[in-house]
């Protein structure tokens, strides 16, 4: 409340006086509807960050146990593979090479042709037991090294199926890498080479692997019918691409997959190099 009085000239003072009420609102900030706007918003967005986290962790999980479930799914199909093999070629091959023996042994020694026919069938057997080996355990890496099991691999497919291969790979033994990650790096260009030559229907490919400052840079791409590679369904494809985006994570790497139809397909893997690996 403001209030005023006056005064003359002869200094004598008014006994009336004149007031004014004056009200001070506080800064919006002061105010009580400010704190209760204020908490709403606060826990509005405590409520929001937490939904989004649970939201988060939910999708995370949903992965890890959709991979979980594919991972099993392709371990049992490998296995059930690997006992077809066992029982249809590897199995088939024992028994032709039993009832050989048996049947020279009842002929009083056998003639020449069964010698072969057992010889034959024994170096076939043998075969299918190193490539039961191969796919179980890439034995390359321990007895040829990373660099020349990688060569090895793509002269065994350039050698056994229509595709031409041709490679140009960087020596990459002396990179430091640990036995799991060069399992890992094997697998990928493995898998590519798999990819190709079941479902590219490819002419041509070519891997490279190119070692620089920082990282080492694998690329597999052929000229096949290539696919869509941004569709969402990508996933469903086979346990091949995902296994391999897998692999690449394990091991720190870029990876990406580009592709579209009748262009071809490229797998790009990029794996980053420590300051003490350079």
């Amino acid at each position: 409340m403001l209030r005023v009085r006056g005064t003359n000239s002869d200094g004598v003072w008014s006994s009336h006086e004149a007031s004014l009420e004056i009200h001070v609102l506080p800064p919006p900030w002061k105010r009580p509807g400010f704190f209760v706007f204020s908490a709403m918003i606060t826990l509005g967005a405590l409520a929001w960050a937490y939904h989004a986290r649970v939201a988060q962790l939910r999708r995370a999980r949903v992965a890890q146990e959709t991979f979980s479930r594919r991972l099993i799914e392709s371990q049992e199909a490998e296995r059930q593979r690997i006992a077809g093999e066992l029982h249809d070629s590897l199995g088939q091959n024992l028994a032709v090479i039993k009832n050989s023996a048996l049947l020279g042994l009842r002929d009083g020694g056998g003639s020449q042709k069964r010698f072969d026919e057992i010889s034959s069938t024994a170096s076939l057997a043998l075969e299918e037991v190193r490539q039961i080996a191969r796919d179980l355990r890439p034995y390359q890496l321990d007895r040829l090294g990373l660099t020349r099991a990688l060569r090895s691999l793509v002269n065994q497919a350039n050698d056994s199926s229509p595709v031409a291969f041709t490679a140009e790979i960087d020596p990459v033994d002396d990179v430091f890498l640990r036995k799991e990650d060069q399992i890992n790096l094997y697998r990928v260009v493995q898998e590519s080479v798999t990819n190709i030559l079941k479902h590219s229907a490819a002419t041509e490919a070519r891997l490279t692997v190119t070692r620089g400052e920082k990282s080492v840079i694998v690329r597999m791409e052929d000229n096949g019918r290539g696919f869509d590679a941004e569709s969402p369904d990508r996933a469903g494809d086979g346990f091949g691409l995902s296994g391999m985006s897998e692999r690449a994570r394990i091991l720190g790497a870029r990876y990406a997959i580009r592709s579209a139809p009748g262009k071809g397909t490229a797998v790009l893997l990029e794996i980053p190099l420590r300051e003490e690996q350079a």
